[in-house]
Formats: structure tokens, sequence, C-alpha cells
């Protein structure tokens, strides 16, 4: 598949990378179902939801709420006192993550989302390969190996050279670089410049032993969403990973 076609069939979908508190998840997931829908609808777990990061995007703490409640309300689930992630086994796997995944929300700073052709391109650079298709945009080494890259760069960097690569494409495709020319030329440079640097931060940010990165495809199946011991799947099947 050639650059122009890879990019182009993908502009519309949205690549999501959540930033996810692991302790307040874990205690999120313990709750008993009807407890934890209770609260929530009272705004009780406001105060443990991790401080916000200003660069990347996040619910309002009543937007969150309202859209796990929505999916609680809809589930015929005969909750238990075993808490909310084991009461999940109720419930078809893809409508169980989903309600993982709206659960989430309600335990990250922050995502950062951009779109899927966009990321492919930050991630060619990070990783110094080419991302051939959806599938390995997705795959958990590809996420494993960012993570592990954004240590050898600064964030400056790294989005400059998002930059000086993308330029270099479209000059392989015969497209003008002169702002004269296409006025887009200018505001699209500085928004892969502006992007590739939160994806950066976002991926040291990352690190912290306290956070896991959840990355998924913008309206799809929540049972892919994550990767690893984290995936949403995964979870469904085995439990929290241990602590």
């Amino acid at each position: 598949m050639g650059v122009r076609h890879r990019r182009g069939c993908m502009a519309s979908v949205d690549l999501v990378a959540r930033l996810v508190d692991a302790a307040v998840f874990r205690g999120l997931c313990g709750v008993p179902g009807e407890q934890l829908a209770i609260a929530i609808s009272k705004g009780e777990f406001r105060d443990r939801r991790p401080d916000e990061i200003p660069s990347l995007q996040r619910a309002f703490d009543i937007d969150a709420e309202a859209e796990f409640l929505d999916w609680y309300d809809a589930q015929p689930v005969d909750w238990t006192e075993d808490g909310f992630l084991a009461d999940l086994s109720q419930l078809d796997d893809e409508v169980a993550a989903d309600g993982l995944r709206h659960l989430s929300e309600l335990a990250s700073p922050g995502s950062f989302r951009c779109w899927e052709g966009r990321a492919m391109l930050y991630l060619d650079v990070l990783l110094n390969r080419t991302i051939a298709d959806i599938d390995e945009l997705y795959d958990d080494r590809t996420w494993m190996d960012a993570l592990n890259s954004v240590s050898t760069s600064e964030p400056s960097e790294y989005a400059e050279s998002v930059v000086m690569s993308w330029m270099a494409q479209r000059e392989d495709m015969g497209e003008t670089l002169d702002p004269k020319q296409d006025a887009r030329i200018l505001p699209t440079m500085e928004a892969h410049q502006s992007t590739a640097d939160i994806l950066h931060r976002t991926l040291q940010t990352a690190q912290i032993p306290e956070l896991f990165l959840m990355v998924g495809r913008d309206w799809t199946d929540a049972t892919r969403w994550g990767q690893g011991e984290w995936n949403l799947g995964h979870l469904l099947e085995h439990g929290l990973p241990e602590a």
C-alpha cells in the first residue's frame, strides 16, 4: 500500500492513547456494581479522579459519569458483592469491555487522540520503521517499542523530525511545500509539530509506574483496547494484573 493511500484511507478514524491511573482503576473495578453506579450518579468518585493533564483530552466529570451510567442501565446483570469486574462475566465480552472502557475514563488524567494516518507517520519516525497497516498500528509490540523509544529523544527534537519526514513525503509525491500555492501548508505543519510533541510527552508520562497506557481504535470492539496484561479482553478473562 502506498503512502498516499495508506494515510488517506484512515484519515477519519481516530487512534486513542489513554493514560490510566492503575490504582484508581483497580479500586473502581473492585466496587460492587450497584454501589459503584449509585456513587457515580452522586458524583462521589470525582475526588478520586486523577488530576487532568491540560495538553490531553478528557471528558468532563458529568459526561464521563453519564456515559458509564447509560451503559450500566442497559445491562441485564445480577450485580453481586463480588465487585464490578467479576460480575462482567455475565455479559458478552464486547459489551463487558465497553463498560471497562467507560470506567477507564473515570480513572484517566487524559487521552492523546489523532487521526490514524497521522499516528502512523509519527510512529514511523519514532520507531525508525514503517508501520505497514492497522494491525501493526495497534500491535502490542508497536507500543512497547514506542514506550522504549521516547527516552532517546526530546519532544521538540522528535516533533521537528516528524515535520521533516512529512515534508519529504510531500516532495516524494510531487506536492508543493510553497505556502503561496497551498494555504494549508503552514497550519498543517504546525499541527503535526504540536501533535507529535504531545504524543511524545504522553509516552514519557506513561513511564510513570502508577500509570498504564491503553491504546485503542475509536468506535471499535473494546475487547481490543489496551495492550498486554491491560488489554480489556485479557482483563475480562484473567482479571487484574498483580499489583
